[in-house]
């Protein structure tokens, strides 16, 4: 130790150490620029390998199209691409002032003649029933003046009867003395056949008058029952018979009303079935199925379209998902289920959401699809996203995804990567 002091003490101090090679700047500029290129491209390398990053999306949903089932004008608030609607709010309305109402017109005329009708023999019968009243009243008053009279054509023929009897008897005795005395040769013939002509003239006027007062009790009889049996009228009295034919008229006015009421019946139900028919077919409202955001529209009011055609296209952005486009070579590092990270362009803030489908078909069978990914050149794979928590509605938008790679290890990775 003490010889290498002495060695170190011995002559003069060195001068500055001065590098024996001189490295022009722009030298080491364009060394330095080549390693920091190498260290892009490392890094590049090795973060492929251990995620999978794809600038190729696109968050995405599917279309509701909304289409007129009628031809018409429509109508309603204009709407713009990108309107917010609310499921059940109204879109448009569809006005068709060209329907064949024809047959509606002709159910409208029917019903109505249908109830004039109906109307018509409704006070018909209530016509004929209050002239049944009257009619009834009359036979009834009838059948009370015809019973009295009887009554007393029967008291005044009893009374007769009564007298001709008496008279009877009393040319009975006159014809039994004249026989006497004939017998005595007190009395003529001619006395004799005078009082046996007397006696039976009077038994037969007795006996007519008793065959009247039979026939007059069996008229009082028949007339309680509302018959008439005089010589020459009919069985019951004038006002019986119309009310008769009356009772007639209104059943037969009560089978034809049945009959009208039922038309009436089935009339309106088939013009109220119309009429909601032609409704549908004079005014049709397109209401949003589902809350979500204008994606397309068809048709603008005041235009012309036919039944079928779209108004407008709806999507859903509750139900929106992420697809993207991946290296096929990439597809056996994707994992079903596994966590994705996104970034949706225009923001500063990473979403999160998880793998539910790889596949090599970029609609997957879908067809109504509101957006696709750019097609690239080369074999590409297309991964589904579903988007956890709130998707707001970011339908249309880019997006920049990040995929964890689940695959072979890191060795085995860069080997394959190698060419």
């Amino acid at each position: 130790m003490r010889e290498f002091l002495a060695r170190a003490a011995v002559g003069p101090l060195p001068q500055t150490f001065v590098f024996p090679i001189h490295v022009p700047w722009t030298r080491l500029a364009k060394l330095g620029g080549a390693a920091a290129i190498l260290a892009i491209g490392t890094y590049a390398v090795l973060s492929d390998q251990f995620a999978i990053v794809s600038d190729n999306a696109v968050v995405s949903a599917y279309t509701i199209s909304l289409r007129t089932p009628i031809d018409g004008l429509v109508g309603g608030k204009p709407m713009k691409i990108g309107d917010l609607v609310q499921r059940s709010s109204l879109i448009a309305t569809v006005t068709n002032d060209r329907v064949d109402d024809q047959h509606l017109v002709d159910l409208r005329a029917h019903l109505a003649r249908a109830r004039a009708e109906l109307a018509a023999v409704s006070a018909e019968m209530e016509g004929l029933k209050s002239l049944s009243a009257i009619l009834q009243q009359r036979a009834d008053e009838y059948k009370a003046a015809s019973t009295a009279r009887l009554r007393g054509s029967v008291t005044e023929a009893l009374d007769l009867l009564v007298a001709l009897n008496y008279r009877r008897d009393e040319a009975k005795q006159t014809l039994d003395r004249s026989s006497s005395l004939a017998e005595r040769g007190f009395a003529s013939t001619a006395d004799l056949d005078r009082a046996k002509a007397n006696f039976g003239s009077l038994f037969s006027q007795a006996a007519a008058q008793s065959g009247r007062l039979a026939s007059l009790e069996a008229q009082l009889a028949a007339i309680k029952n509302g018959i008439v049996t005089e010589p020459g009228s009919t069985d019951v009295a004038y006002s019986q018979q119309r009310e008769d034919e009356i009772a007639i008229r209104i059943q037969d006015l009560m089978q034809q009303r049945q009959f009208i009421v039922s038309d009436v019946n089935e009339t309106a139900t088939r013009l109220a079935e119309e009429e909601a028919q032609v409704a549908k077919l004079r005014t049709a409202t397109t209401l949003a199925p589902t809350s979500g955001m204008i994606w397309k529209v068809s048709a603008s009011p005041g235009e012309r379209i036919n039944a079928g055609e779209p108004i407008a296209e709806v999507v859903d952005c509750a139900a929106a998902f992420i697809i993207a486009d991946v290296p096929q070579t990439r597809v056996p590092d994707i994992e079903v289920g596994s966590k994705a990270e996104f970034l949706i362009s225009g923001e500063t803030a990473k979403r999160y959401g998880h793998v539910v489908s790889v596949t090599s078909d970029a609609t997957d069978g879908d067809h109504n699809l509101a957006a696709m990914p750019f097609e690239e050149r080369g074999a590409t794979a297309t991964v589904r996203i579903q988007i956890d928590g709130d998707k707001g509605c970011f339908v249309g938008r880019r997006a920049r995804i990040v995929l964890p790679s689940d695959g072979p290890g890191l060795l085995t990775r860069l080997i394959n990567y190698l060419p």
